[in-house]
């Protein structure tokens, strides 16, 4: 509770503060790129469409106990992800846009047990698919200090749940190897947004309120918090520089057939840095971004896998 009250003062500071900045601009400025690793406060207009292709990349191969780096040998694990993202962006009616969301995922976990043996576990298929949808509550185009919105969205069961261990005492796969976890997931989300100038500042704070799925497997509430600074260097490309940081609750799962509780080894706090990089292709009303997050600080809930960094990459297409 603490972080998320010291999110929302940092945020609140960050943009008041942007707001008694120097506002006068011309239309020839050029005018900065919305953060790729987050949304903006900015809802689309009535009739205005996109479609948005997103990947995402990490390796985790570093084992933490708490928040120092550690070696166990024994029990080793490296857990590599890949996931693309397909959304669909609507403005449906005055200040209200709505998002539907698939994910394909291809990940893959490798375990070495007590006695030293290896196993290797890979799933690859489509996720459970997401609908959000965002209200403006203030509009910087309408002469509002900064620009508000407001997100309610749902996860829904729609991917495989039922992906069995073959290695160790749990009859199933935690939510890593899971496609899915079979639970109606609810979020709400906060993304405010002030331009100024050639800079802009943005910032969301994302809760996801995991519930029982099948198999009794339950992950534990996310709730993510992210605050950017973006400076465009010409008309057409953004630089800028992303805080984003995750707080998860331990996971809920089945640790021997007949036996549910929470695993030890899962929950974390991780804060991560995230250089970044946008580009506006101007003859196809498109845009790219890449993005580089980086750990600067992890706290895992008993031993678990961190990576060094991430890999982002993000188009998107308005019509």
């Amino acid at each position: 509770m603490r972080l998320f009250l010291l999110s929302i003062i940092s945020l609140c500071i960050m943009l008041s503060s942007a707001a008694y900045a120097d506002n006068a601009t011309s239309a020839a400025k050029p005018k900065p790129l919305a953060p790729v690793t987050f949304q903006d406060g900015n809802v689309f207009d009535p009739m205005k469409f996109a479609v948005i292709g997103k990947y995402v990349y990490y390796d985790q191969f570093k084992i933490y106990t708490g928040s120092s780096k550690d070696d166990p040998g024994f029990g080793k694990r490296r857990r590599t992800a890949h996931a693309g993202q397909l959304t669909f962006r609507a403005g449906l009616f005055e200040g209200f846009e709505a998002f539907l969301t698939a994910t394909a995922f291809d990940k893959e976990l490798e375990r070495k047990n007590a006695k030293g043996l290896t196993d290797e576990s890979d799933i690859q298929g489509l996720g459970d698919i997401q609908v959000m949808g965002r209200w403006q509550a203030l509009s910087q185009k309408k002469g509002d200090p900064l620009s508000l919105a407001l997100g309610l969205g749902l996860e829904i069961p729609t991917a495989d749940s039922g992906n069995r261990n073959s290695f160790g005492t749990q009859p199933y796969m935690g939510p890593f190897l899971q496609l899915g976890t079979g639970s109606w997931n609810p979020k709400a989300s906060l993304s405010a947004s002030r331009v100024f100038g050639r800079s802009r500042l943005d910032g969301q704070l994302m809760y996801t309120l995991n519930t029982e799925g099948e198999h009794d497997l339950e992950k534990g509430d996310v709730f993510q918090y992210d605050l950017g600074f973006g400076f465009a260097l010409t008309r057409c490309l953004t630089a800028g520089l992303a805080m984003n940081g995750v707080h998860q609750e331990k996971n809920t799962q089945q640790m021997a057939p007949g036996v549910t509780r929470k695993d030890p080894n899962s929950g974390c706090d991780m804060i991560f840095l995230s250089p970044e990089l946008s580009l506006r292709v101007e003859p196809l009303n498109m845009v790219l971004g890449l993005a580089a997050p980086i750990t600067v600080y992890a706290d895992m809930e008993g031993t678990q896998p961190v990576e060094d960094y991430r890999v982002v990459a993000k188009m998107a297409v308005q019509f």
